[in-house]
Parts: C-alpha cells; sequence; structure tokens
C-alpha cells in the first residue's frame, strides 16, 4: 500500500482479501505439483515448516539476447538450491524462500552468474501482545522496465544490472484503550537498493494511529498521522518528505455497513520542490454484505487531485472474485512486494487451502499457475522516482473437479512527479525517457490435471505498454506470451517438467523468442 493511501487511516476490522501464512515455495520454475499430489503432512497446522530443496533446469533459447537483429541460439543450465521456512506460532512468525541460482550458458558464458533471490517477512513479539518487531526482505533479477527487453517476470532477465534489493525493519506497538479502542504506534526503516543506476533511498515512516470505531456504538472516531522521509544516495543527497494527518467519523448504518468521513492536513514537495500543502477531504464506506464478500471504498480530494481507493473481495466455495482500484502518490518502495499482495494470486491460494493444505506445495502450485515462477519482487517496473499511480486490477479464479481457469486484467498507469529531472535519473530507468508510462495487460490461465500425479498448465498474455511525455517522442511495445507446461510427480518429494514458452514483441523493443525448459526439483 502506498504511504498516506487513501483508505489507510481506518480499522476497517474486515478479514484481508488473501492469506499471508504461506512460505515461499522451494521448487524450481517450471517443476510443479499437482492438487493430486499433495502430502497429508500438512493437514494440522504446525509451528515450524522447513522444506531445503534442490532444483536443475535446462533451457534451449532461439534468441538468447531478445534482440531482431541478432538472433542467436544457446543453451543454459541452471542450479539452484533453496530453502523455505515458515513459522505459525511463537514469538517469531513469518516466512523465508531463499534460492541460490547458478546460471551457466553455453556459448554465451559472460552471461553466465549466480546470485541470491530471496523474499521474507516476519513478526518478532518482543513484549507479549505490545511491542513487535516487523521486518521484510527481498532480493531479485529482474527487468526493470516495461517498454524495453524481455517482459517482467521471465527467469531469463538474470543480468547483475538488473538486481534489486528491498529491505526493511522497525519497530510496531500495538495497545488498546477506552475498552473498544485501540492504537497503533511504529517506526519503520526501509531500504531500496540496486545495480545499473539504482541509487540508494532509504525511508523512514513514522504512523501514529488511533480508532474506536463503535465508540458510543453507532458512532466512532479515529486519527491518524503518518510521516515519511526520503533520502537518496545521489551526488545531492537529494531528501524529500510526505506528512499526513487525518481525523475520521464513523457511522455504522448496520452490522455489515459503515460510513465513514474524513478532514485532514498534507504537505508535501514529491510535485514541488519548494513544497506545497493542502487540505484533506473525503469519505468512504465499508460493506460486507455476506461472510464471503468485502467491499471498501475512498475518495479523498488530495494535493496532486482526486485520490481513490476501492476494493472488492468476493469467494465463493468453487471461484474468487477480486477487483480494485486506487490514485494515489506511490513509489517503488510502496509497490514492490510479496505475490500475496496480488488479489488475483491470494484468491487461488485460498481456493486451493482444501486440496493442498501443505503451504510449500500450495504456494509452488499458485505461482506456476500464473507464471510467477520465481521468488523476490512481483513488480517488473522499477524506478527512482516518486509517481501518481492510478492501478486497476480485476480477476477470477474457476476452481472445478480437474480444471481452474482464471482471468486477471492490470492496467497500472504511472506520472513522474517532479522529485527528480529525467537527467538524473539512470539508463534503466523507464522515467529516463518518458514522464508517463501506462501498461495494460491481460492473462488467460488453465491448469488441467490430468491425473492425480500430473498436470498441464496453459497460460496467454497479451500486454501493451505505453510511454509519453513533454519534449520526448512516444514509445510503444506490444506483447503476447504464450506457455505451456507439463509437471508430474515422479516420487513423493520429486517431480519434473518440460515447458514451452514463445514470446513476441512489437515496438520499441522487436524480437521472436522461442524457449524450451526440462526441469528437475527434489524436495528433502
Amino acid at each position: 500500500m502506498a504511504a498516506g493511501s487513501a483508505n489507510a487511516q481506518t480499522l476497517t476490522g474486515s478479514a484481508a482479501a488473501g492469506a499471508t501464512t504461506g512460505a515461499g515455495s522451494a521448487g524450481a520454475p517450471g517443476a510443479g505439483t499437482t492438487p493430486g499430489a499433495a502430502t497429508a503432512a500438512a493437514e494440522s497446522p504446525r509451528s515450524l515448516l522447513l522444506e531445503p530443496a534442490v532444483s536443475a533446469r535446462l533451457t534451449f533459447t532461439d534468441n538468447v539476447g531478445a534482440r531482431a537483429d541478432n538472433e542467436r541460439s544457446d543453451w543454459i543450465l541452471e542450479v539452484a538450491p533453496s530453502i523455505a521456512v515458515s513459522r505459525e506460532a511463537g514469538r517469531f512468525t513469518g516466512d523465508l524462500r531463499a534460492q541460490l541460482r547458478n546460471v551457466a550458458y553455453a556459448n554465451e558464458t559472460d552471461r553466465s552468474t549466480s546470485y541470491l533471490a530471496l523474499q521474507g517477512r516476519g513478526e518478532f513479539e518482543a513484549i507479549e501482545q505490545f511491542l513487535f518487531v516487523d521486518v521484510d526482505a527481498a532480493i531479485s533479477r529482474n527487468n526493470r522496465s516495461d517498454l524495453f527487453g524481455r517482459a517482467p517476470g521471465d527467469f531469463l532477465d538474470v543480468g547483475r544490472g538488473n538486481e534489486t534489493r528491498l529491505f526493511s525493519i522497525g519497530p510496531r506497538a500495538e495497545f488498546e484503550f477506552a475498552g473498544t479502542g485501540r492504537g497503533t504506534a511504529s517506526y519503520l526503516s526501509r531500504w531500496l537498493d540496486g545495480s545499473g543506476g539504482l541509487d540508494g533511498r532509504r525511508v523512514g515512516e513514522w504512523r501514529v494511529l488511533l480508532s474506536d470505531p463503535a465508540a458510543t456504538g453507532r458512532f466512532g472516531w479515529s486519527l491518524d498521522y503518518f510521516r515519511s522521509d526520503t533520502r537518496f544516495n545521489d551526488n545531492a543527497d537529494t531528501e524529500v518528505y510526505q506528512q499526513t494527518a487525518r481525523a475520521t467519523l464513523f457511522a455504522t448504518v448496520s452490522p455489515q455497513f459503515r460510513l465513514r468521513g474524513i478532514v485532514g492536513r498534507e504537505s508535501t514537495d514529491y510535485t514541488d520542490r519548494d513544497g506545497e500543502s493542502g487540505t484533506i477531504k473525503g469519505g468512504g464506506f465499508d460493506w460486507n454484505p455476506t461472510e464471503r464478500t468485502t467491499i471498501s471504498a475512498t475518495g479523498e480530494d488530495r494535493v496532486f487531485g482526486r485520490g481513490y481507493n476501492f476494493s472488492f473481495h468476493h469467494r465463493r466455495p468453487l471461484s474468487t472474485w477480486d477487483l480494485s482500484y486506487s490514485r494515489d502518490i506511490s513509489s517503488s518502495l510502496d509497490t514492490l512486494g510479496s505475490v500475496f499482495d496480488d488479489p488475483t494470486f491470494s484468491g487461488l491460494y485460498d481456493a486451493y487451502e482444501p486440496i493442498i493444505p501443505d503451504p510449500f506445495q500450495r504456494e509452488r502450485f499458485v505461482r506456476e499457475l500464473l507464471g510467477l515462477t520465481d521468488p523476490g519482487l512481483n513488480e517488473g517496473f522499477v524506478t527512482k522516482a516518486y509517481f501518481l499511480d492510478r492501478r486497476l486490477r480485476a480477476g477470477v479464479s474457476l476452481v472445478g473437479a480437474r480444471n481452474v481457469l482464471s482471468l486477471s486484467l492490470l492496467r497500472s498507469d504511472r506520472e513522474r512527479l517532479d522529485t527528480f529531472t529525467r537527467a538524473s535519473l539512470g539508463p534503466e530507468d523507464d522515467f529516463a525517457i518518458f514522464d508517463r508510462v501506462r501498461t495494460d495487460s491481460a492473462t488467460l490461465a488453465l491448469n488441467h490435471r490430468i491425473s492425480g500425479l500430473t498436470g498441464l498448465n496453459a497460460s496467454f498474455t497479451r500486454s501493451r505498454s505505453k510511454g509519453s511525455g513533454t519534449g520526448t517522442p512516444r514509445g510503444e511495445t506490444r506483447r503476447s506470451i504464450l506457455s505451456l507446461a507439463l509437471n508430474t510427480s515422479l516420487s513423493p518429494r520429486t517431480t519434473g517438467g518440460l515447458s514451452y514458452r514463445h514470446q513476441r514483441a512489437d515496438g520499441v523493443t522487436d524480437f521472436i523468442e522461442n524457449v524450451l525448459s526440462a526441469s528437475l526439483a527434489i524436495r528433502f
């Protein structure tokens, strides 16, 4: 969630849309599992789950450089030991997935590399039911551009110039007051760093939130203060800030429906280096018409214009439905995160819990179903600048006896704010060329369980990315990606798979590539 987002000031009391207790998968990209292959070992909750593994993948590509004018083929061997840890009880809870990827090219040996990919988050209860320490970490190598190079998330993008690192740590105090009131006071120190011109960024975030939504039964209130101070390790040691203060009045119309009105004050120098401030005015509602349906909406007048935050989640026994839209100031620190932040992923993860109780196997299965094969960050677009983010997500998943069909839609429209000039941004940053980057994508995915041990995954993705700005030519890239994968369980702890992918890009990036992979993963 972006800092100072439109609905950050409320405590709705609603359950999160997706489960967040799953541990990372230790399997190799493309080495999958199927619902029928789930073990019964995790049918009862355990405080600690540990799964070491090793995977291997042999890949042939007919266009190793992803270029239109130099189509050279190559063989690529990857061997990746990994470990997945999940703890759901005790003083420390959280999950970690780490993988040491060792990638060797047969012909273009200068592309060979080894690096650590990881995704983890945790919480330490320092003082029982009062003081907690939150930690988060992620390392990945992924194409940072929506317009240039391979598509975001491509497992062949392992160049050193693509590395992105994210870390955060900070204390959080939780307390109660006046019988029904709850309060939070927290500080979070966050770092975003990487190679290829992504200068180190350190952000300190302070938040104090007091809330009693049912103070008088029908009416309630909340007070929320937030401040973010950002420092960039560039030549000028640039510093920027954002500060918001909100007061919210709640009115409970029924046990399922609640209204809220919002007033506040905001100041920032993201959009104007001399700084600007203004009044926040807005309102919204929370509606839970059934136990399986949650709807929340907020609209506010902000310094950048109108801000929105809307979410809809509906879960049925054999389907999940998600829709969200937001418009807010954001940055790569806010948009980079866990796959569980994606409502489509979390909805499928929840839907498969009765079929695949083991969280490692369930996450691995859903990752493969959606094409999210590697640990690390789940956002391809990475920039040094702050931007105004308009983001629309929609997803539906239909679960049958032997098939799962899912459709996910995404529109991301990012407009650079005036924190930096284009000349101060790195060459891999799309905002170094354009002031605005918009990406529309649609993915249709099908999983068919051939037998209790074998499954077939098929997906098709169509996307269009457009860059525009004052004094710059427009740029556009259209992509089509077709993927097919056959996965089977060779033994209770060994899986193998074959996959084929066809990718075509037209526009400022122009190439055609065919990739064939064979994979094997062993869990210990």
